[in-house]
């Protein structure tokens, strides 16, 4: 068998991906946990709340609701359908196009973001409280330049 050793750089490389990825998924579940057992409300959830919390007026369709959290349009309807059931939005259609759906927040999707986007804000505090501002600075920058690679291959294709 041919084996050709990787050379220092990308084992390097592989390393720092690996560690960012294992990193990400264990603060994912951690904040994850947290949100469940306090809020009773999924990380997923929450993250869906955020988006149409910022979407101009408030509302925003489903596809571009899709599109923002970069999931498939069965995953937001689910997604969207379980909150409903849950009080937290309110779904409606369009008067120009009634196969096109948007979301709102209902006042109680309001006051239940405003808690967990409080919750949220002192766990990530908590969570990252080993990292000083100028490492975060430095962290920041360095995924802008991932993020930059990243849509560089997704516009390749």
């Amino acid at each position: 068998m041919n084996e050709k050793k990787l050379d220092s750089g990308s084992c390097q490389k592989t390393r720092l991906m690996n560690r960012i990825i294992g990193n990400s998924s264990r603060l994912m579940q951690e904040l994850n946990r947290r949100m469940k057992q306090e809020l009773s409300l999924s990380l997923a959830k929450y993250e869906v709340l955020i988006a149409i919390d910022r979407a101009e007026n408030g509302e925003i369709t489903m596809s571009n609701l899709s599109r923002e959290l970069l999931v498939s349009n069965a995953n937001m309807t689910g997604m969207t359908s379980r909150l409903q059931v849950d009080g937290l939005v309110s779904k409606r259609s369009l008067p120009t196009d009634r196969r096109i759906y948007s979301v709102a927040l209902t006042e109680e999707g309001k006051s239940r973001l405003e808690v967990a986007a409080e919750k949220h804000g002192v766990w990530i505090r908590e969570l990252m409280a080993c990292v000083d501002s100028d490492e975060v600075s430095f962290m920041n920058t360095f995924l802008d330049k991932m993020d930059r690679q990243a849509e560089y291959f997704s516009e390749a294709k």
